[in-house]
């Protein structure tokens, strides 16, 4: 019984309120003002939003040039730190899987870019010198290309 009343209720609530709005409004009388400061905060908004997002890394699967697999920490600082002076516009990183400590450099999405630098890298240290597959840092440009970042190396 509660619910065949409510239901009778809202039917005429709506009824009155269709009736209403269909008898005197028309689109000709209606108007929106809208306040200025709405764009600018829309449009300061997604400025914010598109930097972000633009500075925000993310990882590809791609490769690198492993320049030494060794235990010894110094001398893997040592060329860790030669690589950041021979070759600045490329990001250095020494990473450390237990023992070893392995000095990488660059990042590239196809194995023939990272064999270019493999080959200035050989003329530096001629051996064990190698490609290696590894998750390289990218970020997305304005356009929608993939950008490898080579700012910032650890």
């Amino acid at each position: 019984m509660q619910k065949t009343s409510f239901f009778f209720v809202l039917l005429f609530s709506l009824s009155g309120v269709m009736g209403q709005a269909g008898a005197n409004d028309t689109l000709e009388n209606i108007s929106v003002v809208k306040d200025q400061r709405l764009d600018l905060l829309v449009k300061k908004s997604r400025e914010v939003n598109e930097e972000i997002y633009y500075k925000t890394l993310k990882t590809l699967q791609g490769f690198r040039v492993q320049v030494i697999n060794t235990n010894d920490r110094n001398k893997a600082i040592s060329i860790k730190t030669r690589m950041l002076a021979d070759f600045p516009g490329e990001n250095t990183y020494l990473i450390y899987h237990s023992p070893y400590f392995k000095v990488q450099i660059g990042n590239f999405l196809t194995r023939e870019e990272a064999g270019e630098l493999m080959q200035s890298v050989k003329k530096i240290y001629p051996t064990g010198v190698f490609v290696v597959p590894s998750k390289v840092e990218i970020r997305p440009s304005r356009d929608g290309e993939i950008v490898l970042e080579a700012l910032g190396g650890g």
